[in-house]
């Protein structure tokens, strides 16, 4: 055994600089030095021997190849062609630091070398499309969602683990590397374990939309992600002394090894043992072996999702397995089903808001919507829609046209048999639609698919917050029947139909962004969701062109709050615009000090008149104050 030391170091070193890192060498560990030129195959030493090293990366990995037999010591030097190998090892970047190294009772030394396909990894490889994960300036997010953020696509990947586990999968970009550099470089992806220094580790990237990807990139730009037990969505970690990726497609990968672009179909990365000992700043390594660790539940594996994925480039938004949604499904073909219970709660529904409309009494209506289960197959056909799933569509259409038939009869009878022909303030609010009654029901859309999407929101919650908008406009139109009066019938079934189809789009798009939408048909179905909605919304237009003008007419009366009439002040006051079959009219309170003369009240007139349309009608009240 030799107990020499040497100083290894790059042709381009000034002499005077190696002369003075030699001095250091000797005065550190007190031992005379000897130095010669870093040369990748020639130099030869005897076993025992002591070797500082300062070469560049790429000539620093391919000589570890050649001395892996040799019992030897490495201590790294940095400067500037290394700093690769500094940052894998953990060297300090003060020269006398790094010397001290080999002084510490508890350094680490390194005994084995990672291989990727046969040559020695340092720093970590990455598979795929490495230009995604590059940068972490402004400049770089810039070119990101500028030019690549709509090319992204996964590619799949087959994975063999030393224990012979094989997985499929799709990824977007693949990191290895010593499971301690990757600790350093990723460590909000890695549990803290005993020993973290010896295995393979990888981590796997596989957003499954555009949206995921700007959430992981913005998360990697920022490095502040928090560890926890789980990891992100679209990120997977695996540690294994052995991991094989095979190209699932037979196409080739492109790999970036020790800064040098290359390309392959199957890359294999292996521990070996090496009798040389690389001198680490490596910290927490017990050096007892540990199992080898799979957590890759957050990337794509289910067979109809790798199909999806290696066809084309990211959705805008993540789409679901299959077997994901299993259970949703069920749960609203069940709901589409019009079984006794529901017909029962149906028909009490419409019993109870048609006499809260007759009452004119708004709470006997809400409670009419808390009982009402219409929502139920309205949702169920949202997700038949955006999904194309025949048997669904069937069953909740089904459902829902026997129900609208069921509650347009009821009311219709029920107005029929009572001896009240006025109209009510709760009837009337149901008669004239507007586009803001589509935005209510948009708006009760998305509460009622994220209430049966997430089991941990209760349905019934979802179902308070919108029934509103479908029995009473229902009951509204049934009433018009059996009065015999078309425009009822027609304004409160249009208000009727607006709820139901901002319902669907809405409920279908919510579906969609939370990844429920089918991968074939996703798109088609929000299209034809638009043009119902746009069908439903034409119509519409003019009622919101009538509360356009309604609110012309409060604007200039808000201004108009006071007329002169010699030296008093009259007040005017709207109390409200009636729409009426025979024209629009305008409600007026005027107040006053005194009781008016008639001359005084065609004043009035002349002056209310002159600030309103011929057709708008005008109903006035007088009033004094005391």
């Amino acid at each position: 055994m030799s107990d020499a030391t040497f100083f290894l170091h790059d042709h381009r070193i000034e002499k005077s600089r190696i002369e003075q890192i030699s001095e250091m060498i000797e005065k550190s560990i007190e031992t005379k030095v000897s130095s010669h030129i870093f040369k990748k195959r020639k130099n030869k030493f005897e076993a025992g021997s002591t070797l500082f090293v300062m070469a560049g990366d790429e000539d620093f990995a391919e000589w570890l190849e050649h001395i892996r037999h040799i019992d030897v010591k490495i201590v790294i030097l940095p400067f500037e062609e290394n700093r690769l190998s500094c940052e894998t090892f953990m060297i300090p970047a003060d020269i006398e630091e790094a010397i001290k190294l080999i002084r510490e009772e508890s350094v680490h030394l390194f005994d084995e070398q990672i291989l990727c396909n046969g040559k020695v990894l340092i720093g970590c490889v990455t598979a795929g499309q490495s230009g995604w994960i590059k940068g972490k300036g402004l400049k770089a997010l810039i070119a990101f969602f500028g030019k690549d953020i709509f090319s992204l696509k996964l590619f799949p990947l087959n994975i063999i683990t030393e224990k012979e586990k094989e997985i499929s999968a799709a990824s977007l970009l693949v990191e290895v590397g010593v499971e301690a550099t990757m600790h350093i470089k990723r460590p909000y992806f890695f549990k803290a374990s005993d020993n973290q220094c010896r295995r393979i580790a990888s981590v796997i990237y596989a957003p499954q939309s555009i949206l995921g990807a700007v959430r992981l990139r913005f998360m990697l730009a920022k490095r502040k992600i928090n560890p926890s037990e789980s990891l992100p969505p679209g990120v997977g970690t695996i540690k294994s002394d052995r991991l094989i990726f095979k190209s699932g497609n037979g196409a080739p990968m492109q790999i970036n090894l020790n800064a040098k672009v290359s390309e392959a179909k199957e890359i294999v990365f292996e521990t070996i043992k090496s009798e040389a000992k690389m001198v680490t700043g490596w910290k927490g390594c017990s050096g007892t072996q540990e199992k080898e660790s799979i957590r890759i539940q957050n990337i794509p594996q289910e067979r109809d999702l790798l199909s999806f994925f290696s066809k084309r480039s990211l959705p805008l938004v993540p789409i679901a397995s299959e077997e994901s949604f299993a259970e949703l499904f069920q749960r609203l073909r069940s709901s589409a089903k019009m079984s006794a219970s529901y017909t029962l709660l149906l028909i009490v529904s419409v019993l109870m808001a048609t006499t809260g409309l007759f009452q004119n009494s708004s709470p006997t209506i809400i409670g009419a919507m808390i009982l009402a289960p219409l929502m139920a197959p309205i949702v169920a056909l949202s997700m038949g829609a955006i999904r194309f799933e025949g048997s669904l569509l069937k069953r909740s259409l089904r459902t829902i046209s026997l129900s609208t038939a069921v509650a347009l009869l009821l009311s219709a009878l029920y107005a029929w048999m009572l001896p009240f022909t006025h109209i009510t303030t709760q009837m009337a609010m149901r008669t004239h639609p507007t586009l803001l009654d589509l935005a209510v029901a948009l708006f009760s859309g998305i509460a009622a698919s994220y209430g049966y999407a997430n089991s941990k929101v209760s349905e019934s919650l979802a179902g308070v917050a919108i029934a509103v908008a479908l029995v009473p406009p229902l009951c509204v139109a049934g009433i018009g029947l059996g009065w015999g009066s078309v425009d009822i019938f027609s304004n409160a079934f249009l208000l009727f139909l607006a709820n139901i189809a901002g319902i669907i789009i809405a409920a279908g798009a919510t579906f969609f962004i939370l990844g429920y939408a089918s991968t074939k048909y996703a798109s088609t179905a929000l299209i034809i969701k638009m043009l119902m909605v746009a069908l439903i919304a034409a119509p519409l237009l003019f009622s919101t062109q009538s509360l356009l003008e309604d609110e012309k007419i409060y604007t200039t009366f808000s201004k108009l709050d006071r007329i002169k009439i010699g030296k008093s002040e009259i007040k005017v006051l709207v109390s409200g615009i009636h729409h009426e079959p025979d024209g629009k009219y305008v409600e007026l309170n005027i107040l006053s000090e005194k009781e008016l003369s008639r001359s005084e009240k065609e004043m009035i007139k002349r002056v209310i008149r002159s600030k309103l349309e011929k057709e708008v009608g005008i109903i006035v009240n007088y009033g004094y104050k005391l």
